[in-house]
C-alpha cells in the first residue's frame, strides 16, 4: 500500500514538473523596440514579492500592485526604495535616456528594475510588464516566471491620442474613466474630449448657467439615418466642474492629458438655444434633434458673441491645465454670415476681401479663430483646430488636426505648423469594421477594418525630413451620432486601438499584419478580464464571394468619361465589371463614388453582340448623402465614337420612409446589335428635407451587366 501511494505521488510530481510553467511573454502591443534575453535563471513573481518605489513613484507602484492582483489574484506589497536588492524596483533616471517617456526594464534572477526618463516612462514600463504576464484562470496565486534580460523602449510620437464625443450621446463619468483606462493600457497620453455640439452642451460654465440648464438636453432624437421621424425621449446630461476636476486628476495619474474642445464658431446650436442673441437671426433655436451640420452658427459680427466665446474658453482654461485647447473650426457654414448685416459690417470694418481661393466669409472665420487663439495664447496655451482653419489666415502657432485626409496636414507642415494626423480614411473609429453591415451595430457608415488602420503611414513621403518633424502625433476619433451606449463605444474602438498604438508608439515602416493579429489575441484576454466589448473580425475573417453571373460586360475593356471622386476611385473603372458584386459600406473599395458628375462608362464588348438589357447596382445611405440614381441612359455604338441612345429611364428619389441598402436597377429595351455600350447614370441634388439641401447627392455604383 505504501509503495502504491509513493508511486501515485511520484507520478503527480512528474506531471506537475512537465506542465508548462506560467511565463511572461514580451511579444506584446505595442511591441518593445529592443528585447534582449539571456539564458539565466528567471525572476519569479510570487505573493511575497514586493514593489519598491523611488520618491514620486508611489502611485505607479500601486498601479503595478493592482494590475498583478487583477491578473494573478494577489497584490504586491508596496514599499519605499532604500537600496533593496530584491523585488521590483521603480526609479527615474533621466540621465540614462535621450527622450521623454522612454523606459528600460532589467530582469535578473533577484530583481526587476524599471527605470524611466520620467514618471511616465516608468508607467509605460509597468504597462509592458503588465501585458507580458499571463492571466490566471482557475489557478489563482500562481507564481509567474520572467525570462531574464533587458527591454528598452521609447515612443516615436510625443502626441498619442484618442478622441471621444459625449455630445451626440451623453457618456456617464464612470464610463469616461473606463475609456481613460483603455487609453492607458495602450500607451496613449492625450484624451481629446469634445464638449460642445449642436446636439448638446456638456461642460458646466459658471458664467453662463443656461448652457447646462437648457443646452445640455434635447427633447428628442432623429430615428435612424436623419429622416423625418423623431422619438420624444429627452436626452442629455453634463459634467460639473467638480466632476471634471476629478476626471482630470484620474487621467493625470495615468499620465494622460485631457484636451477640452469647445467647437466654434459652428456646431453651436445648443449654445444658441440658450442665448439666441448670439446668433445671426436671433432665433428661436432649439438643441438640435438631428445629425449633420447646422447652418445656425455664432454671429461673427456680434461683439457679445465673441466675448461669450472668450469667456467660455477662459473658464475652460481655469479648469483644464492642458497645454492644448481645441477650438474646433470645422464645418462652419457661411450662409447666415452672407445674409447678416452685423457680419457684413464686420467684414467692411476689418477690410476683408475675398480672393480666388477663399471668400470674404472664409476670412471672417479666420478673424474669429485668430481672436480665440490670442485669448488662449495669452494664458500660455496653444490652440488646436481642425484642418478647415487653414482656409484663410491662421495663427502661426496653431496646431492643425488633419481629418479630411492627410492633405491638410501636408499643407500645414509645409507652412511650419505642427500637425496631428487623424484622417477619416484610416482613423475614424465610428465607421463599420465589417462589410457585413446587416450583422453590425448601426453606425454612421464607411468601412474601416483593422488592416486599414494598421497600414496607415502618418509621415507623408512628399514631405522633407524637416517638414516631417512637424507631424507631432496621431489620433483616432469616435463620434457618437449612432453610438448611444458605452459598450458600443468600446466595440468601435477595439481592437482598432491596437493598430493605432502600434502606429503611435512604433510607426513601423514595414508591418507584418499576421504577426500583429497573433499579438492581438493576447490582448483580447485583457479585454475579457476587464469586460470590455470588442470586435472579433480579424480573428474570424470572412471572405465575401458574392458574384454576378458572367455576362457580356464581365471583365471587358471599360473606360469612364468622368473620373470618380478621388477618394473613391480605388482600382478604377475595372471595379464596375470585375464580376464581384459590391457589398457593405461605400468606402469598402468595392464601389466607385461620384458627386455632381454622372457615372458615364463605355464598355467594349470586343465584338458585336445582340443585347436587350443593362443592369447595375447602387447604394443608398441617405444620412451619408448617398442617394439612388435619378436617371439612366443606355447608348450603343459600332465604332466607339458615334453613339445612339436606345433606352432611357427616370427613377424617383428615395424618401426617408424608404430603407437604405443595395439596390439593383434594370433597363430593358428592344434587342439591338452593337460592340460598344455606354451607360450614363446621373444623381439627384439633395432634397429640401435633407440637412445638405442644395448640394449634389453622391451616387455609388458597382457591377454593370450587359445581357
Amino acid at each position: 500500500m505504501k509503495n502504491t501511494i509513493f508511486l501515485c505521488f511520484a507520478m503527480l510530481l512528474f506531471a506537475a514538473c512537465n506542465q508548462q510553467r506560467p511565463e511572461a511573454n514580451y511579444d506584446i502591443i505595442p511591441q518593445p523596440k529592443e528585447v534582449n534575453l539571456n539564458d539565466g535563471k528567471p525572476f519569479m513573481i510570487i505573493a511575497s514579492t514586493a514593489v519598491y518605489y523611488e520618491a514620486g513613484l508611489q502611485r505607479e507602484a500601486l498601479f503595478l500592485s493592482e494590475y498583478v492582483n487583477d491578473l494573478l489574484g494577489y497584490g504586491l506589497e508596496v514599499r519605499e526604495y532604500q537600496g533593496q536588492s530584491n523585488g521590483i524596483v521603480l526609479q527615474v533616471a533621466k540621465e540614462n535616456f535621450d527622450q521623454a517617456e522612454a523606459y528600460q526594464i532589467d530582469i535578473t534572477p533577484k530583481q526587476v528594475h524599471i527605470t524611466g526618463a520620467d514618471a511616465a516612462g516608468v508607467f509605460y514600463g509597468i504597462q509592458t510588464l503588465r501585458k507580458s504576464l499571463p492571466i490566471a484562470s482557475s489557478e489563482k496565486k500562481m507564481p509567474v516566471f520572467l525570462p531574464c534580460g533587458t527591454i528598452r523602449d521609447w515612443p516615436n510620437f510625443g502626441y498619442r491620442g484618442m478622441h471621444l464625443d459625449p455630445c451626440r450621446h451623453f457618456i456617464p463619468l464612470d464610463s469616461v474613466k473606463v475609456y481613460i483606462d483603455m487609453l492607458a493600457m495602450h500607451n496613449m497620453n492625450q484624451f481629446h474630449f469634445h464638449l460642445s455640439e449642436d446636439q448638446g452642451w456638456r461642460i458646466e460654465i459658471k458664467k453662463y448657467p443656461e448652457l447646462t440648464q437648457i443646452g445640455a438636453y434635447r427633447d428628442g432624437t432623429v430615428i435612424g439615418h436623419n429622416g423625418n421621424l423623431y422619438d420624444t425621449i429627452r436626452h442629455g446630461g453634463f459634467y460639473t466642474q467638480d466632476e471634471l476636476r476629478d476626471l482630470i486628476q484620474y487621467a493625470a495619474e495615468r499620465h494622460i492629458n485631457i484636451i477640452p474642445e469647445i467647437d466654434l464658431p459652428g456646431h453651436m446650436q445648443a449654445a444658441l438655444a440658450c442665448y439666441p442673441q448670439l446668433g445671426c437671426t436671433g432665433g428661436p433655436y432649439e438643441v438640435w434633434k438631428r445629425w449633420g451640420v447646422s447652418e445656425d452658427v455664432l454671429c461673427a459680427g456680434n461683439e457679445e458673441a465673441m466675448r461669450f466665446a472668450e469667456d467660455v474658453l477662459n473658464e475652460v482654461m481655469d479648469l483644464f491645465p492642458s497645454p492644448y485647447i481645441h477650438i474646433g473650426g470645422d464645418e462652419c457654414p457661411k450662409v447666415r454670415w452672407e445674409q447678416c448685416p452685423k457680419c457684413q459690417k464686420k467684414i467692411k470694418e476689418l477690410g476683408i476681401k475675398g480672393d480666388e481661393r477663399f471668400s470674404k466669409e472664409d476670412y471672417l472665420q479666420s478673424y474669429v479663430m485668430n481672436r480665440m487663439a490670442k485669448a488662449v495664447e495669452a494664458r500660455g496655451r496653444r490652440v488646436i483646430g481642425w484642418d478647415e482653419i487653414l482656409e484663410g489666415n491662421v495663427s502661426e502657432t496653431a496646431i492643425i488636426m488633419s481629418w479630411r485626409g492627410t492633405e491638410g496636414g501636408i499643407e500645414a507642415a509645409r507652412k511650419g505648423h505642427d500637425v496631428i494626423m487623424a484622417p477619416s480614411s484610416h482613423l475614424y473609429f465610428d465607421y463599420y469594421q465589417s462589410e457585413d453591415i446587416a450583422s453590425e451595430p448601426m453606425c454612421i457608415g464607411g468601412y474601416l477594418p483593422v488592416e486599414r488602420v494598421y497600414a496607415f503611414q502618418p509621415l507623408p513621403e512628399v514631405l522633407t525630413p524637416e517638414q516631417q518633424q512637424h507631424i507631432i502625433g496621431v489620433q483616432a476619433n469616435i463620434w457618437t451620432e449612432y453610438i448611444a451606449h458605452f459598450w458600443h463605444v468600446q466595440y468601435m474602438a477595439l481592437p482598432r486601438m491596437e493598430a493605432l498604438t502600434e502606429i503611435q508608439w512604433n510607426n513601423p515602416q514595414e508591418r507584418d499584419f499576421d504577426a500583429f493579429v497573433e499579438r492581438c489575441r493576447k490582448m483580447t484576454q485583457f479585454y475579457d478580464l476587464y469586460h470590455y466589448t470588442y470586435a472579433k473580425h480579424i480573428f474570424n475573417p470572412q471572405v465575401w464571394a458574392d458574384t454576378v453571373e458572367t455576362n457580356l460586360a464581365t471583365r471587358k475593356p471599360i473606360t469612364l468619361r468622368q473620373a470618380p471622386a478621388e477618394k473613391y476611385t480605388y482600382e478604377g473603372a475595372g471595379v464596375l465589371n470585375d464580376g464581384n458584386l459590391g457589398r457593405g459600406a461605400y468606402n469598402s473599395g468595392k464601389w466607385l463614388g461620384f458627386c455632381g458628375d454622372p457615372m458615364d462608362a463605355v464598355i467594349d464588348l470586343e465584338q458585336p453582340a445582340a443585347i436587350k438589357q443593362v443592369r447595375f447596382h447602387a447604394l443608398t445611405n441617405k444620412g451619408a448623402w448617398i442617394y439612388n440614381p435619378s436617371q439612366v441612359k443606355v447608348l450603343v455604338s459600332d465604332d466607339g465614337e458615334n453613339f445612339r441612345e436606345v433606352a432611357h429611364k427616370d427613377i424617383p428619389i428615395s424618401t426617408w420612409e424608404d430603407r437604405d441598402g443595395i439596390f439593383a436597377y434594370e433597363v430593358a429595351f428592344e434587342p439591338v446589335t452593337a460592340r460598344f455600350v455606354e451607360v450614363c447614370v446621373r444623381g439627384f441634388d439633395l432634397p429640401e428635407d435633407h440637412s445638405g439641401y442644395g448640394n449634389p447627392a453622391w451616387i455609388f455604383v458597382d457591377e454593370l451587366e450587359v445581357n
